[in-house]
């Protein structure tokens, strides 16, 4: 029995680092002193858990055609400030504010997004910080 309750200790000790990157924090993913604007092409709106994702494609003044995603909050946040699965459609094309990937993709979270009939969807909190926007 002594045997098996040390295994399950060892075990819980290797497992507790896992659990801690499970979901990451915004400021090791995200430089939160910097915002960018990207505008591009809707392709895939998943409004699902942990967070939702917009996947867009942008032409760069050079003509190059890039693949972005932008992540936003879970969709219980999303709800509260009005969004809806239907929020944001492929095809639309929309503004993307927010703060870029550290590793330097074209991965961003989401502050706002700006929709084709005017219309702004508020994502992150305007400071990022967990005391301000709880998930």
């Amino acid at each position: 029995m002594r045997i098996l309750i040390r295994l399950l200790v060892f075990l819980a000790v290797l497992a507790a680092p896992l659990a801690a990157t499970a979901h990451h924090s915004f400021v090791v993913a995200y430089l939160p002193d910097k915002i960018i604007k990207v505008t591009g092409v809707v392709s895939e709106f998943r409004f699902s858990n942990p967070h939702g994702i917009v996947h867009f494609t942008v032409k760069t003044p050079e003509g190059k055609v890039e693949e972005w995603k932008a992540e936003t909050n879970s969709p219980n946040v999303l709800k509260r400030r009005g969004w809806t699965k239907d929020s944001i459609k492929v095809g639309d094309v929309i503004t993307v504010t927010g703060w870029p990937a550290r590793d330097g993709s074209n991965l961003m979270r989401v502050s706002t997004i700006d929709l084709p009939d005017g219309k702004k969807l508020l994502g992150q909190a305007a400071t990022p910080n967990a005391a301000n926007d709880k998930e």
